[in-house]
């Protein structure tokens, strides 16, 4: 009976040589995060509506970089950019949206290394400005709820203004830390301005207001909403 001889390579991307033996090539290193850091809350500086994607990896054979990016916000990111030349990507986003991400190296064989998803979240200063409030208007009552919600970056909207059960909304300055309500006709004749200031900390606002019937200033006062 002759022998068999049974030889086992464990290469990472291989070709056979003319004289029998094989070359090894090397595949990229699996990509790890540069930035933005995973988890992370993260604040867009005005006027911008993109964020930079970086990451590292290295191949020892020298191959030029090439990559798949996968991005988006489901947590199994689709494919956002394949054949990427560079070890970073800019990517578009939305204030309050969580993104996730991850990178496929692939070597000049065509081998791919899969890298891990990473997370990020693009802070919406305005959100604390929404949701359930507690309105103080010693001149009238002392006290009612109303809702906030968001309209836009820059405006959110309420659902019960002067206890009435009128909507109005509210103009932000998040850089002024101001707000506003430019004059506006609830209808019955009745319209009411207001304006004051915010604090983005808590999500209070105080302001004055004030409340005309046929044009006749019928009310001015404070007033003071605190979120519940």
């Amino acid at each position: 009976m002759l022998p068999v001889v049974l030889v086992i390579f464990a290469l990472q991307s291989c070709n056979p040589k003319t004289n029998g033996y094989y070359v090894v090539f090397h595949a990229f290193t699996q990509a790890t995060l540069v930035a933005p850091v995973n988890a992370s809350v993260d604040t867009l500086p005005a006027g911008t509506t993109t964020v930079d994607l970086s990451w590292a990896s290295t191949n020892k054979d020298g191959d030029p970089v090439l990559d798949n990016v996968y991005f988006g916000t489901a947590p199994t990111p689709p494919l956002f950019k394949a054949g990427n030349t560079a070890l970073k990507l800019t990517v578009p986003v939305l204030p309050g949206l969580t993104y996730y991400w991850n990178v496929t190296m692939i070597d000049s064989h065509g081998v791919m290394t899969y890298g891990p998803v990473w997370s990020f979240t693009i802070y919406d200063p305005i959100v604390i400005f929404t949701g359930s409030y507690t309105v103080l208007e010693p001149v009238d009552v002392p006290t009612y709820t109303a809702n906030f919600t968001k309209v836009s970056e820059t405006a959110i909207s309420m659902d019960n203004y002067w206890d009435s059960g009128w909507k109005a909304v509210f103009n932000m300055n998040l850089t002024n830390n101001t707000y506003s309500m430019p004059l506006t006709d609830f209808g019955g004749g009745y319209t009411a301005i207001e304006s004051g200031t915010i604090d983005q900390k808590t999500g209070q606002m105080k302001g004055t207001y004030s409340v005309f019937a046929n044009g006749a200033d019928i009310e001015d006062g404070p007033h003071t909403y605190n979120k519940n």
